[in-house]
């Protein structure tokens, strides 16, 4: 059975291993994404709780407009175990200049430490934390809360969907049932029992 073949499980959930190149990737996101932080109106390490890595940047959207500009809140990947908010900032541009609010919200990195571990129910809690933080605080940034789309990328892709499908009354009596109601996930991990 292929879930008990460690080799077959590497070769299919190291990204790293089967592209080589990645750290000059990561090393242009970084750098692309400095200068974004530099160049744009944003707002950075915003707390959404007091735990690990809990904060998020906001990047309003470019312009005056006369109503509350949607919302993208991008979660970024990692294997949820690597990377950061502050690394994928690039992607902020293309969606500011076109009227768009850009939310970024960080997480705790598996596997934690002793003290303090840390699962991936633990990071998909934090994102339900922070889309609630987005939905009350979103319109000081000029964000409709009522206009909230997620997307992520590999991890951040899983817990993009993970907020479809979040039981939002559970998280605080007065959301919306139906906070999420986009969402997209960009070469998503979705079958976790190997992992």
């Amino acid at each position: 059975m292929l879930l008990d073949d460690s080799e077959w499980l590497e070769r299919m959930y190291n990204n790293r291993a089967r592209v080589p190149e990645h750290g000059d990737y990561f090393a242009r996101w970084a750098s692309d994404s400095a200068r974004v932080r530099e160049t744009l109106t944003c707002s950075v390490d915003l707390p959404y709780g007091s735990g690990a890595n809990e904060t998020l940047d906001v990047f309003p959207a470019e312009g005056a407009a006369a109503s509350l500009a949607p919302v993208l809140v991008f979660v970024h990947g990692g294997y949820w175990r690597s990377l950061d908010k502050s690394e994928h900032s690039f992607i902020a541009p293309a969606f500011t200049g076109r009227g768009t609010c850009v939310v970024m919200p960080n997480y705790a990195l598996c596997p934690g430490t002793e003290a303090a571990p840390v699962s991936i129910s633990h990071i998909a809690l934090q994102m339900a934390c922070a889309l609630e933080w987005t939905w009350r605080n979103i319109a000081k940034f000029g964000g409709d809360p009522g206009r909230i789309t997620v997307a992520g990328h590999s991890a951040g892709g899983h817990l993009a969907a993970m907020l479809l499908g979040c039981r939002w009354k559970r998280v605080a009596p007065d959301l919306p049932q139906r906070q999420v109601r986009k969402a997209l996930a960009v070469s998503g991990l979705f079958d976790l029992e190997p992992v």
